[in-house]
C-alpha cells in the first residue's frame, strides 16, 4: 500500500502527547503510508495567535485518511468544534479520532484512570500516607487522571475535595508555586504529592529543595507517564507508563483498516506496571547530595536554553536582507536534531503566493520557488527519502510570516529546538520587514517623492507602533509609548522601561529614522527621548540642560541637542 495521512496535532510539548504522533508514524510507515502532521508551535497554553489558521489550509482530497489527535486539544478546546465541522463538511476520507467525539464514529481513547489509580493507591497501602495532594490540571477539562485520584481516596475513605485537587495547568508554573506554599506555610505540608505527569513533579522536587525540603524524607512526590524526568540524575520519580505510543499505533492501525476495507490490525501491548523511585522511598538509595547534583542538572538545563535561545537571536538579528535571512536559515539547520529537509516558506496571510526561501536537498524547481498558498504541502521532497513530515507556522505577535515543513525519513517528532527555530525565524522576519522599511524610508527621503514618501511614512508608523526587546532570552513586543528613552551603551542599545532597561537590536540611527514622528527625539549623541515622558528640565551652573522625567529621573541635553529640545517641549 502507498499513500499518506494527515495528522492534526494541537501542540509538541512533552513525551506524554509526542508518543500519540510517534506511534501513529510507526505504524503508518510499516503499512507503507507517508504522515503530514499539522500542528501549532505556540508558547503560549492561554491563547494560539491565529496559529490554528495551519488546521484551515489542510486540502483533505489530497490523504487517504485523517488522524485527528483530540486528546492534545485540552489547553484549546474552542478548536475541537471547527476542527470537527470541517473533518464532516470537507473530508470524504476515513477519520480516526483519540480522545472524544459525539459527532465522529471512530473513536480511540487512553484508558489513565486506572493506571494512576495504582499510584496513589502505592502512596496509600504501600506508605500509609493519609493527606495526599493531587497536583495539575485544569477544572475545566475532565482528565481521567484526576477522576482515578478521587476514587481512590473515596474507597480508602479519605476527604477529598478542592483541598486535595490542586489545579494549576499541566506544566512547571503550578509545581513552583506549590513548593513555594509549603515552605511558607500558605497549605498544610501534605504527606504525599502525586503529580498528572513527570515534568511537573520533577520540577516539584526541584523547588523543595530549593526551599529547603527534602524529597523522599520530608514528603513524598509521584508523577505519570514515565517522561526521561522521571530517571533524572538526582531524585528517580516514582511513575507508570502512559502508553501513549500505542494508542498511537492504534489508531493508524484502525485508519489502514478503514481505507482498505479490512479487519483492524491488533497491536500487542508491552507489559506495564508500577516504576517505583527514590521519590516514595522505594526506589535505589538518594544521593548524599541531592542539592547539588539538582544545581548541576539546572545549570545545564540553562546552559542548553542559552545556547539555543542568545546565541541563535545574535546572529539572526544581524540579517539585513532576505538573501542573508536564506542562508543564515541554512548554517542553523543543526538546531533541528535528526532533520532530512526543512523549508522556510514565507508569505502574506492574505496573499495567494508564498515564496520558499530554502529547502535542502529536495527542492526541484531551484532556491527560490513560487508557489500557491493552498499548496504549501512538501510535495517538493523527494519521495522516497522522506516518511513522515511536519507543517506549523511561523507566527509572532499574532501575525502568521509563512510556514516551515520539515521532513523525516523515519518515525521521529520536531523537537522542542525546531519550534523555538521556528519562533525565531518569524521574529527574524519581523525585524527584517521593519529595517526594509526604514531603509525604504531613507530612499524616499533621498528621491524626494512625495506621493512614495507618504505610503512610506504610513507603512512604517504601522510597523513602529512597538518595538522588540530582549527578555528572559526571548523576543517580546512592547509598546512605543512605555518606553522612555533609548539609550546606546558599549555597542549596545537599549529600550528603557519603568521596569528597567531591555536590550533592542536596532542601531540609534535606525531608531531615528523608524521613530520620526512620534515624539521621541535624540538629546545626545547616545540617547533618544520619549518627549511624552518629559515633565521639564533645569539649568545647570555650566548652564548645560538636564531633562526630567516622569519617573524623576535625569537625563543630560547636549548643547548640540538643547534648542531642538527646548522648541519640542514647548509644543502643546
Amino acid at each position: 500500500m502507498h499513500g499518506q495521512i494527515a495528522v492534526i496535532f494541537s501542540d509538541f510539548k512533552n513525551d506524554y502527547n509526542d508518543g500519540y504522533i510517534l506511534g501513529i508514524q510507526k505504524q503508518a510507515n510499516l503499512s507503507g503510508l507517508r504522515t503530514f502532521t499539522f500542528s501549532m508551535p505556540q508558547t503560549s497554553e492561554l491563547y494560539t495567535n491565529d496559529e490554528e489558521w495551519v488546521f484551515s489550509l489542510i486540502d483533505f482530497d489530497r490523504y487517504d485518511g485523517v488522524i485527528f489527535v483530540e486528546h492534545s486539544f485540552y489547553a484549546h478546546k474552542n478548536l475541537i468544534l471547527p476542527i470537527e465541522e470541517a473533518l464532516r463538511s470537507r473530508c470524504s476520507c476515513p477519520v480516526v479520532v483519540i480522545g472524544n467525539s459525539n459527532t465522529l464514529p471512530h473513536v480511540l481513547r487512553l484508558e489513565n484512570r486506572e493506571r494512576f489509580e495504582k499510584v496513589a493507591e502505592h502512596l496509600l497501602d504501600v506508605h500509609g500516607c493519609k493527606k495526599v495532594y493531587c497536583l495539575g490540571g485544569d477544572r475545566n477539562i475532565c482528565d481521567e487522571r484526576i477522576d482515578g485520584f478521587i476514587r481512590v481516596m473515596q474507597r480508602h475513605g479519605l476527604p477529598c475535595g478542592e483541598q486535595n485537587v490542586l489545579y494549576g495547568g499541566y506544566w512547571i508554573p503550578c509545581a513552583e508555586a506549590l513548593a513555594k506554599d509549603i515552605a511558607y506555610g500558605a497549605v498544610e505540608k501534605p504527606d504525599a504529592v502525586i503529580c498528572v505527569n513527570d515534568e511537573i513533579a520533577y520540577a516539584l522536587i526541584k523547588k523543595l529543595f530549593f526551599y529547603g525540603l527534602r524529597v523522599p524524607e520530608d514528603l513524598l512526590v509521584a508523577g505519570f507517564d514515565n517522561a526521561p524526568y522521571a530517571s533524572n540524575g538526582a531524585v528517580t520519580i516514582t511513575t507508570y507508563a502512559a502508553d501513549t505510543e500505542h494508542c498511537g499505533r492504534r489508531a493508524a492501525a484502525l485508519l489502514v483498516s478503514l481505507i482498505n476495507g479490512t479487519e483492524p490490525e491488533t497491536i500487542p501491548q508491552k507489559p506495564q506496571g508500577l516504576i517505583t523511585g527514590a521519590s516514595c522511598g522505594c526506589g535505589t538509595k538518594p544521593l548524599l547530595n541531592i542539592r547539588a547534583k539538582l544545581d548541576e542538572l539546572q545549570k545545564t538545563e540553562t546552559a542548553n536554553m542559552e545556547f539555543r535561545n542568545s546565541r541563535f537571536e545574535e546572529k539572526l538579528y544581524k540579517v539585513q536582507s532576505q538573501e542573508e535571512l536564506s542562508q543564515f536559515i541554512k548554517n542553523h539547520k543543526y538546531l533541528i536534531r535528526d532533520q532530512i529537509s526543512v523549508s522556510v516558506n514565507l508569505m502574506e496571510r492574505d496573499e495567494d503566493e508564498a515564496c520558499c526561501i530554502y529547502l535542502k536537498d529536495y527542492l526541484i524547481n531551484g532556491e527560490s520557488v513560487n508557489f500557491r498558498a493552498r499548496n504549501i504541502y512538501p510535495d517538493v521532497f523527494s519521495f522516497g527519502a522522506i516518511k513522515n513530515v511536519h507543517v506549523m507556522p511561523l507566527v509572532f505577535d499574532k501575525q502568521v510570516y509563512g510556514f516551515m515543513t520539515i521532513g523525516y525519513g523515519e518515525e521521529n517528532v520536531y523537537s522542542l529546538h525546531a519550534k523555538q527555530f521556528a519562533n525565531r525565524v518569524a521574529i527574524g522576519v519581523e525585524i527584517l520587514r521593519v529595517r526594509q522599511n526604514a531603509a525604504a524610508l531613507r530612499a524616499s527621503h533621498a528621491a524626494e517623492q512625495p506621493a512614495d514618501l507618504l505610503s512610506a511614512n504610513l507603512d512604517l508608523k504601522r510597523s513602529a507602533a512597538a518595538i522588540l526587546v530582549v527578555h528572559n532570552g526571548s523576543m517580546t513586543k512592547v509598546p512605543l509609548e512605555n518606553v522612555l528613552y533609548f539609550e546606546a551603551y558599549e555597542k549596545k542599545v537599549f529600550a528603557a522601561l519603568k521596569s528597567g532597561k531591555y536590550e533592542i537590536k536596532q542601531r540609534i540611527c535606525e531608531l531615528e529614522d523608524m521613530l520620526e514622528g512620534r515624539n521621541f527625539i535624540r538629546i545626545s549623541r547616545s540617547i533618544l527621548v520619549n518627549m511624552k515622558r518629559v515633565v521639564g528640565y533645569r539649568t545647570g551652573n555650566d548652564r548645560t540642560l538636564t531633562a526630567v522625567l516622569a519617573d524623576k529621573q535625569e537625563l543630560r541635553v547636549s548643547r548640540m541637542h538643547s534648542e531642538d529640545f527646548k522648541k519640542q517641549l514647548e509644543k502643546p
